[in-house]
């Protein structure tokens, strides 16, 4: 609610992409923007294609076969995207910036890349590490483009902000505009088998812990 709504100010017919857009947060993002009216774009596995066109996701894109940057630019006919959300980290944050149109706004909230597998792997972290751009301010003043940072976990004394945003998020969910799509509860004494379970890229939706009263 907050990247595309407040940071991101996503207005009717806008194009928006959504990374990884079959997960919690994906499919989240996808419900906000179709209220909004947006073109809706995702990335996920060609396995989850069909359940997010049901969602009202009007292009899906499978990053592990296509060249992303190329997909886009035909699918917008050159002109670019006004909304990326992207929680890879690595190479892709250069790739987010480099699908924007003018005027665009790459939200980053996450850097999953760095953890690829089920085992910790330090070459990764700083592969991609490497790998991520930086933005000159130059650079983005030439080009009309924002770069925004988002950490819900550091907002925590911004208590007037997220009250806002959860009682309207309740709202729209009684009006029945939202619905939270669960992939799976795992009770807590199983949290390493939820962890595994998405690790292995599995879910679509949220997956929960849930506790005995």
């Amino acid at each position: 609610y907050l990247m595309l709504y407040f940071w991101g100010r996503l207005q009717a017919r806008e194009h928006v992409l959504i990374h990884g857009a079959a997960g919690g947060v994906g499919l989240a993002a996808v419900q906000l923007a179709r209220l909004r009216h947006a073109e809706i774009y995702g990335t996920a596995a060609s396995s989850k294609h069909g359940f997010l066109h049901e969602q009202g996701v009007h292009h899906t894109i499978d990053y592990y076969h296509h060249d992303l940057p190329t997909v886009i630019h035909g699918l917008t006919g050159g002109r670019g995207l006004d909304i990326v959300l992207d929680p890879l980290g690595g190479r892709s944050f250069a790739q987010s910036y480099k699908m924007l149109a003018p005027l665009g706004r790459l939200l980053l909230f996450g850097a999953s890349r760095m953890s690829p597998g089920l085992r910790r792997n330090v070459f990764a972290v700083f592969w991609h590490l490497l790998r991520m751009p930086r933005f000159h301010p130059l650079r983005l003043i030439n080009e009309n483009k924002a770069v925004i940072g988002v950490h819900l976990g550091r907002l925590w004394d911004q208590t007037d902000l997220l009250r806002e945003a959860m009682q309207a998020l309740l709202q729209l969910y009684v009006q029945g505009q939202i619905n939270p799509v669960i992939a799976r509860t795992f009770p807590l004494a199983a949290a390493p088998a939820a962890h595994r379970y998405l690790q292995e890229r599995r879910n679509i939706g949220k997956v929960l812990l849930t506790i005995d009263a």
